[in-house]
């Protein structure tokens, strides 16, 4: 159904086939007097094609799909009649009828039968049909197969490629569900095709990493390599926006409009914007008002910690201990008290810069953002060096934005 749109969508009535005013009429027939509901889907050749490219699955792939599959059952079957002499002369004869169906064999073959409109039931329904007396031996051998005639029993996307490619851009490929629907199991109004790609991609984001974004290079390293250090067996679960390689730009106004972009891109998975616990990041955010964010994207600051709220800043009134959670929370703030102690034991001081009017808050920063960095990245180097030293070194705010982060998706209904 991945192939198909509810805008292909097919209801209509046809008789049934066959009735015969001399023949008694069936329980369905006596219902629906003498027609019954055909609920179809139905898409051009050239349309499905498109599709199948966009989605990935191209010619070149299918042929490598097939030709690796073909030489493996090859190969397999080899092998299994040189272990049994009972069933060897059964596998030289499959051996012998797939050898020579190269992909183009295979093409050309599953063409001709659609052209002659032969179907695999025909062998027990419809045995005495000309057409199908005169099926060549590699014919009736593909058709024989209950799969998907010889092909690869793999992503049954892959088969539609090839069928495409085989039957042309000019041909219709069609999927008839009237059965499901005269059985039961749907309803003729129901958005099957909707409904079918809702359900694949419904467990996409539970098997997928958990995207996380930063302010900037800084934040993503540190939070990175804090993970691999403090939980080692979620690294694999969660990846980091690489600033370096996208070159992207850093900020909290440019991480705004990265949240806006995957939103609206409906990115599937699970996403965690992160920005600083500061003046900028909530002025920022104002960018966010009014805008619809889905549940997989989720907006978060850096929690409050206790170190933060009171702690040394410097200002016009001198210095002057007060609660920074909100307007000076930067990155840096978290690294712990063995990196923000100064020689003399003091912790480096904020400094208050722009006032937000909107806001009504000075924005503040931290003193010397190179070298408690250069600290920190010491600190954590000794760590990774000997994991014993993390008991001993003062992780706390680092661990509050990591176990924030793990908790994210925690309460969404996912399943």
């Amino acid at each position: 159904m991945m192939v198909f749109t509810e805008a292909e969508k097919r209801i209509r009535q046809e008789k049934f086939p066959g009735l015969n005013p001399e023949d008694p009429p069936t329980c369905d027939e006596l219902e629906n007097e003498d027609s019954h509901t055909i609920v179809e889907y139905v898409a051009s050749g050239a349309v499905v094609l498109d599709r199948l490219d966009a989605m990935g699955f191209t010619l070149q792939a299918t042929q490598t799909l097939y030709e690796r599959y073909h030489a493996y059952r090859i190969s397999e079957l080899q092998e299994r009649s040189s272990e049994s002499l009972e069933n060897g002369e059964r596998f030289y004869d499959e051996i012998t009828l797939l050898k020579p169906m190269d992909f183009d064999s295979w093409k050309r073959h599953f063409r001709e039968l659609k052209q002659k409109n032969v179907h695999d039931w025909d062998f027990t329904l419809n045995a005495d049909r000309p057409v199908v007396q005169k099926l060549s031996t590699l014919e009736k051998f593909i058709l024989e197969d209950e799969c998907l005639f010889r092909f690869p029993p793999y992503d049954i996307r892959y088969f539609i490629r090839a069928v495409i490619e085989a039957c042309g851009i000019k041909s219709y490929f069609r999927v008839d569900l009237s059965d499901l629907v005269g059985s039961g199991y749907n309803d003729a109004r129901d958005s099957i095709a909707k409904r079918a790609r809702d359900e694949l991609t419904l467990d996409y984001p539970l098997n997928t990493k958990v995207i996380v974004l930063t302010e900037g290079v800084t934040d993503r390293r540190v939070l990175e390599a804090s993970l691999e250090l403090l939980y080692p067996h979620l690294a694999e679960y969660y990846a980091f926006m690489d600033f370096d390689g996208a070159n992207a730009p850093g900020g909290a106004g440019q991480l705004v409009n990265t949240v806006k972009a995957f939103a609206g891109a409906g990115i599937a998975n699970r996403v965690i914007a992160v920005f600083d616990n500061d003046t900028a990041a909530r002025s920022a955010l104002r960018g966010l008002e009014g805008v619809t964010l889905p549940a997989s994207v989720q907006v978060l600051l850096y929690p409050a910690i206790e170190i933060a709220s009171n702690y040394p800043t410097s200002g016009p009134s001198g210095l002057v201990h007060m609660d920074v959670n909100g307007l000076a929370g930067s990155l840096e703030i978290y690294f712990g008290e063995d990196v923000l102690r100064r020689m003399d034991g003091t912790f480096t001081p904020i400094h208050w810069r722009g006032f937000d009017t909107a806001l009504r808050a000075y924005q503040g920063e931290i003193e010397n953002k190179g070298n408690l960095q250069e600290k920190f990245s010491r600190k954590l180097a000794l760590a990774v060096a000997d994991s014993k030293l993390v008991q001993a070194q003062d992780w706390a705010g680092i661990r509050a934005i990591l176990d924030m982060i793990r908790h994210t998706f925690q309460n969404e209904p996912w399943v």
